[in-house]
């Protein structure tokens, strides 16, 4: 069974990579008691299945890590560390169309951030200038350029991502 990001947060040898996002997002998984229906065959109360799959790439892609949580009981954020690259994203064993699978890498240009909790918090940006090649902090009112190493965060919760000319390279 899968452990999800709070239940990793806590485990400093686990080590959670946006790919490890990817295949527990693509992940056949049995659907709740709740979620039962009545097979048209045999006419008993069944566990539905649920998948999902990439078929097209495209130009640009934005991924959404979960940094929220909800349930009857409680709501907190979830922060832990994800991993991700910053180039060459190879998406082409996440799709089942041959096509795709030849132009399949991305490069990361933004990321939007989340600091804070669910009860108040701060969002910025960071983006990459495709002219100068530079990375900059986005936050309010102010713009100002920062390091690279720096584009890796426990706060980030949007990843933007361009595919990779095939001709040349971003």
């Amino acid at each position: 069974e899968d452990k999800s990001l709070r239940e990793m947060d806590g485990d400093t040898s686990e080590r959670v990579t946006l790919d490890g996002c990817l295949q527990a997002f693509t992940k056949e998984e049995v659907l709740s008691a709740e979620n039962e229906y009545r097979c048209s065959h045999c006419k008993v109360m069944a566990r539905g299945k649920k998948k999902l799959d990439l078929w097209r790439l495209p130009k640009i892609l934005i991924i959404q890590l979960k940094r929220f949580q909800y349930t009857r009981a409680y709501r907190d954020k979830i922060d832990t560390y994800v991993d991700y690259p910053l180039e060459n994203l190879d998406l082409s064993r996440w799709t089942l169309c041959k096509d795709q699978k030849k132009n399949a890498a991305y490069d990361l240009y933004a990321v939007s951030c989340h600091g804070g909790g669910l009860g108040g918090g701060h969002y910025w940006a960071y983006a990459k200038n495709l002219l100068d090649k530079n990375w900059y902090n986005l936050n309010d009112s102010s713009v100002g350029k920062m390091s690279v190493d720096r584009v890796k965060t426990r706060d980030a919760y949007l990843l933007f991502y361009v595919r990779r000319d095939p001709v040349r390279k971003n």
